[in-house]
């Protein structure tokens, strides 16, 4: 499937939509604590069943990533179509706790299958020189559903209880990534790239220094990033911004807007040192946000998250394709996720608990030291890979 003449050939194309669509089913669950409120389940429970498939995909991922290859991502990504669907059926009949928890588990489990096939076929869509741009477009396609969907419920005045109709219908469109199976078998120019990596491959990835350290930079980076997406809005209610949650409209719009006017860019300079300089800004905005004072300051600290945001994501992906072996680019890419994975998990549960003992004030301190360890680790990668 990869083109040297360019980067939209049908098969990038056509999985790209596919993970427009997946990512959409997953923007759904923003409105999922008020449906298990309608049904009387109580915040103990409703946490545990919310965070669910987030468990299942960190404790799935791992073991898949040395697996999922393009000889065999077609199967993977049949298998996980079927479950996700399964699953979410399920969850539009379950009316019980211990059934919503099952349902979400088999979610989260093919959702996290469909969605590393579709990265191993993606990976080979994608022309070496063009790394910068094609994981920017990636992380936009990934990104506007979370902006579109909410939206679209608000519009709607959709009622919670209206919930359980709108799982039956992404159930539907969880069998739609299955038309990517029509998709030409890729023609592998690189000799070992359609053989599993396997244990062995993915502890020689681990064993890489500059890869390690992406890993990590990647992993520092959620952690931060995934706080700041679930206690900002009581941070702002807190110092009186009442509309706190245009923060991430403001972001979200500077990242759309950083990765389809400046993608080319990512191609054309030094990815680490931009991604640097992205993390750099990410950090800034950590740091300044106790100090805001007023709407004017915090909105515009959102601006500057987002062009961190937008800079960084992508560019970290882009430069672990550069420094890793075509046998190992998809299996590279999925164990990022899995450090996506881990920073949403560990980011809000150490965060929780560094509001609870200092406030604040201590958690974006926190933050921001994360981030310019981020920062450092994507630095060093230039010196190692030198």
């Amino acid at each position: 499937m990869a083109e040297r003449s360019g980067l939209f050939s049908i098969g990038f194309l056509v999985i790209n939509i596919q993970f427009a669509l997946v990512t959409a089913i997953a923007a759904l669950f923003f409105a999922f604590s008020g449906y298990l409120a309608s049904l009387g389940i109580g915040p103990g429970a409703a946490g545990f069943i919310i965070s669910a498939d987030a468990l299942a995909a960190l404790l799935i991922q791992p073991v898949i990533a040395p697996l999922v290859h393009p000889g065999v991502a077609r199967r993977w990504l049949l298998g996980g179509s079927l479950v996700f669907s399964a699953a979410l059926f399920m969850l539009a009949q379950a009316d019980s706790a211990p059934l919503m928890i099952a349902a979400r588990l088999l979610q989260g489990a093919g959702f996290i299958c469909v969605v590393s096939a579709l990265v191993t076929m993606v990976v080979q869509c994608i022309p070496p020189e063009m790394s910068g741009r094609a994981f920017g477009w990636i992380s936009l396609i990934r990104l506007i559903p979370y902006a579109v969907i909410p939206l679209f419920f608000d519009l709607m005045k959709l009622a919670p209880s209206s919930f359980g109709g709108a799982l039956k219908l992404a159930g539907f469109a969880a069998l739609m990534p299955i038309l990517a199976l029509a998709l030409p078998r890729a023609r592998h120019s690189q000799q070992g790239a359609a053989v599993a990596p396997g244990l062995s491959g993915m502890l020689e990835s681990l064993r890489s220094p500059a890869a390690l350290m992406v890993l990590l930079s990647s992993l520092f980076f959620f952690c931060g990033y995934a706080a700041v997406f679930f206690y900002l809005k009581q941070f702002g209610v807190s110092r009186g911004i009442t509309d706190a949650s245009l923060f991430f409209t403001i972001a979200t719009v500077a990242m759309i807007v950083i990765r389809i006017s400046g993608g080319w860019l990512f191609d054309r300079y030094d990815k680490v040192m931009m991604c640097v300089a992205g993390l750099f800004a990410a950090a800034l905005s950590y740091a300044l946000l106790p100090a805001c004072s007023s709407s004017v300051m915090f909105f515009a600290l959102a601006g500057i998250a987002g062009v961190g945001w937008g800079v960084s994501m992508p560019l970290q992906a882009a430069v672990m394709f550069d420094i890793s072996d075509p046998r190992a680019r998809a299996m590279n890419q999925n164990l990022l996720m899995v450090m996506m994975q881990a920073g949403f998990f560990l980011g809000p549960l150490l965060g929780g608990w560094i509001i609870s003992v200092s406030g604040y004030k201590a958690l974006f301190a926190c933050l921001a030291a994360l981030t310019l360890a981020s920062m450092i680790m994507m630095a060093a990668v230039r010196r190692v890979v030198k």
